[in-house]
């Protein structure tokens, strides 16, 4: 049940670019397609495949590109703009918003745990680059993230006083967590393939530039999911919550 001051809210967070999300969130759709296939190809023909537990260590890791960019950026992603593109009710957008975010939160401490498992196994260090610092705060924070989410705005539910000082904040430290997490994968694939190239793949050769091409469409799919994020919603839906 919304309250008065809830719809007031929703109607002021519902302000943006006067751009029909609807139609950027195509654009959303089929770059995270694009991803997936291309992280897919990259690990499963280029890399040997995906493994849980192998003797060849280096199919474990194989496993962290692939469900990080599934996870927090595709699904994570997904989550952001189903606020602004999906046609259901406020409290169904709500659920699927939530849930879409917990998929992406657990999805990304698997894939964590299959890069540090990889070190392990293999004798290699842990947390010594930029990148795993970054990944590590980011997880930590989209689960503080997603837990304050829950409580304020889904259950129990904050007084309409600490939703509506608590939203305009959410939103804004959502946001720029997932432009951490989408900065975040571009380093994470120069530094994969920086690794590769110093061990003796063609720094021009086909692997080379589909890992490239796959960091640009991670890049070009987050920037489509904050464009999507703040832009209008449907008409038929002008009371909507704005992405967490």
């Amino acid at each position: 049940m919304f309250s008065r001051s809830d719809e007031k809210l929703e109607e002021e967070e519902d302000m943006g670019l006067q751009i029909n999300a609807l139609h950027l969130s195509y654009v959303v759709h089929v770059l995270g397609v694009v991803g997936v296939v291309m992280v897919l190809v990259w690990n499963i023909s280029f890399r040997g495949g995906l493994a849980w537990s192998s003797s060849n260590k280096n199919l474990i890791f194989n496993v962290h590109p692939v469900l990080m960019l599934i996870g927090l950026i595709i699904m994570g992603g997904e989550a952001i703009i189903s606020y602004k593109a999906l046609p259901f009710k406020k409290a169904e957008k709500k659920l699927i918003h939530l849930i879409l975010h917990a998929i992406a939160l657990i999805l990304g401490i698997i894939g964590i745990y299959m890069a540090f498992k990889n070190h392990n196994e293999s004798g290699l260090a842990n947390l010594y680059s930029l990148h795993s610092w970054i990944g590590i705060g980011v997880i930590v924070l989209y689960g503080i993230q997603w837990i304050y989410g829950f409580l304020v705005f889904f259950y129990p539910g904050g007084t309409g006083d600490l939703r509506r000082e608590s939203l305009p904040w959410h939103v804004l430290f959502g946001m720029f967590l997932y432009i951490l997490v989408v900065a975040n994968s571009a380093l994470g694939f120069l530094e994969k393939l920086t690794f590769l190239e110093s061990s003796g793949i063609d720094k021009y050769g086909s692997e080379a530039f589909l890992v490239n091409f796959t960091a640009i469409v991670a890049i070009l799919y987050g920037t489509f999911v904050l464009l999507t994020a703040l832009s209008r919603a449907p008409d038929e839906d002008n009371h909507t919550y704005s992405a967490i």
